[in-house]
């Protein structure tokens, strides 16, 4: 990516054919909500860090037949609660970008497109998505959540092997 350049795009070969090029064109919060249901009881009582509860999901889907778009969506579930289980908070993020996957002689076969949309790309969203996160939970009077690093490899690997 050059400076001032708006887009990321990932080229390359796999498995000694071209690979498509990706482009983001876009990245959203395609939606968001965070729920405090003990609120305003809960910031008057001592404060305790919440046990988190994480889930992370990838799901990515072609725009329309035949288009080279695809729109590819980071879902983070949280949920803060006390060491007695009482939710303190709930929080649902839906961070997507929309990816242009060209590739020269057509449409690439799905061995070729799932590894870019459900660990390259991801992985490119990710640190957006990990940032809207801490900012909302902070915002809502409670620590941030700072999330690790996600191998996007493993987790579809875990996907794969569950299915």
């Amino acid at each position: 990516m050059q400076d001032g350049d708006a887009t990321a795009t990932i080229a390359g070969a796999v498995g000694g054919t071209a690979a498509p090029r990706a482009e983001i064109v876009s990245q959203y919060v395609k939606s968001v909500r965070l729920a405090v249901p003990g609120a305003p009881a809960v910031h008057a009582a001592p404060k305790e860090l919440p046990r988190l509860h994480l889930d992370l999901d990838v799901d990515a889907r072609q725009v329309a037949d035949g288009s080279p778009l695809f729109e590819v969506a980071l879902v983070l579930r949280c949920q803060g609660r006390t060491p007695g289980e009482q939710v303190l908070y709930e929080a649902d993020l839906a961070y997507a970008g929309l990816v242009s996957l060209r590739m020269a002689g057509g449409i690439a076969a799905p061995e070729v497109l799932e590894p870019l949309l459900l660990i390259d790309i991801p992985a490119l969203l990710f640190p957006a998505a990990r940032n809207l996160l801490a900012d909302l939970t902070r915002d809502a009077g409670f620590p941030p959540v700072l999330m690790q690093a996600v191998d996007f490899a493993a987790l579809q690997r875990a996907r794969r092997a569950a299915a």
